[in-house]
């Protein structure tokens, strides 16, 4: 492609504004700078039938051409059949929340306990039944693909393995085409899938890495699972936030005297365990150092994961301090984060699992300009989530592969935090703006444009 910019690209991915989830939330801001920064942007993505809309990545993404996979009626009819038959066990597996983790016997970690792990002939079938509705996708869109020759570049977004038929099959048909191959999730959780249809992914997984001309992944952990010898191509973009999401919204706090905790978005527990914060907190009461109706833990997310949330609280008899807004609207889940004094990231990162792992949500609340407590579960003594936080200055991390040290400085920071907030009403926080200024989205189009523009060289 020699020195010059790429002006026109297509973009294939399984999610895209106006979803309203956070996996959209990358593909549309990358979008929306591309085209900001001079770029001819096209979208194929999966339609989905969402109840709701991010208005706020709908507006991101105005003027921007979207072409929509469509599954099948042959696909539907089959799937709706299918789900009849599986559905019951399902729901009897997750109905249990304790049940969703295990401990791994040989390493001693909590580990994800998968539905084809509980139930293996239906866990495989569930399994390849995804792999088909991903190719049923791509072929609504195969004769679209095969007409598509002027584009300089094509970037395909994994989360799920439409973008991977789709983007793979453009390619052998438009070599001269470069193709990007951006990781935003873990590709092929072979821990998770049974080993007599892995084999599978790994035959896709070599044909990835050898086609690609890039290969992007969000966090270094990502990178690493790449092959030592396509390692070259790697290149590390991380999530990050958008500033101008906060236009407009309110900077008045709830209305309430008390100290506001609040966490935003899913909850899966077993890996993400925010009992250490509790723990902490009651601790602190205990001493008196803290009023116990001095604080709040506020939540906004689904109703399964508050329960998980509320049930962390309730082991150290905090339940009563904790209050619920229910699903809100990605609007909505800012605003909240805005009006409240500190915010909560549970993570994990585990060796065997998903080393690597650096939670959208966390790189969401910087641009919330609040203090953050990060309680990171694993053995993974120093992950990239903690080593952010850390060089931003926006808050504490702690990590359980180092729980007793990092246990009395979460304690420490906890006190000072609601210390200072009952002498002053307020708290001060004082981030690194010039690291900061490397997670917004506007920069990290920047450093793509740079990735793109070195392709070929």
């Amino acid at each position: 492609m020699g020195d010059c910019m790429q002006k026109k690209i297509l973009l294939i991915c399984n999610y895209f504004a106006p979803d309203n989830t956070i996996a959209a939330v990358r593909t549309s801001k990358l979008a929306k700078y591309l085209k900001q920064n001079g770029y001819e942007i096209q979208v194929i993505a999966e339609k989905k039938n969402a109840a709701t809309e991010d208005e706020i990545l709908k507006k991101d993404t105005e003027g921007i051409e979207v072409c929509y996979a469509y599954q099948s009626k042959f696909y539907k009819t089959f799937y709706k059949k299918y789900q009849e038959i599986i559905q019951p066990y399902k729901q009897k597996r997750f109905n249990n929340l304790e049940n969703r983790y295990r401990i791994n016997p040989k390493t001693g970690n909590m580990e994800f306990y998968p539905f084809e792990t509980a139930y293996p002939f239906l866990g495989s079938l569930d399994y390849v039944v995804g792999l088909i509705k991903q190719y049923d996708l791509f072929l609504d869109i195969k004769k679209v693909l095969r007409k598509c020759n002027d584009f300089d570049c094509v970037i395909t977004s994994y989360g799920d393995a439409f973008s991977l038929f789709a983007g793979r099959y453009f390619h052998k048909y438009h070599k001269e085409t470069t193709w990007v191959f951006d990781i935003r999730d873990a590709v092929w959780r072979y821990k998770f899938t049974p080993c007599y249809v892995s084999w599978i992914a790994k035959i896709f997984e070599r044909q990835i890495w050898r086609s690609a001309d890039c290969i992007l992944g969000v966090s270094k952990g990502i990178c690493k699972r790449v092959p030592p010898k396509y390692r070259k191509k790697v290149h590390c973009l991380t999530n990050g936030y958008d500033i101008s999401d906060r236009d407009r919204l309110s900077m008045v706090r709830l209305d309430t005297p008390k100290l506001i905790f609040t966490y935003t978005g899913s909850m899966y527990g077993g890996i993400q365990d925010l009992s250490v914060l509790f723990q902490a907190v009651r601790e602190a009461v205990s001493r008196g150092e803290i009023d116990e109706d001095g604080l709040e833990f506020h939540y906004a997310g689904n109703d399964l994961a508050y329960e998980i949330f509320k049930s962390q609280a309730q082991k150290y008899e905090l339940g009563k301090n904790c209050v619920t807004h229910g699903k809100l609207s990605h609007k909505e889940a800012l605003a909240l984060q805005q009006q409240s004094d500190v915010l909560i990231v549970a993570s994990y990162d585990y060796q065997n699992n998903q080393g690597g792992v650096i939670t959208g949500k966390a790189l969401e609340y910087m641009s919330a300009q609040r203090p953050i407590v990060a309680i990171i579960m694993g053995d993974i003594e120093q992950s990239e989530l903690a080593d952010i936080i850390r060089r931003t200055k926006l808050g504490i991390a702690y990590e359980d592969a180092h729980k007793e040290e990092d246990y009395d400085k979460l304690y420490a920071y906890i006190c000072r935090l609601y210390k200072e907030f009952a002498e002053t009403g307020e708290i001060e926080h004082n981030p690194d703006k010039k690291e900061l200024r490397k997670y917004d989205y506007r920069n990290l189009c920047k450093r793509f444009i740079k990735i793109m523009n070195q392709i070929g060289k």
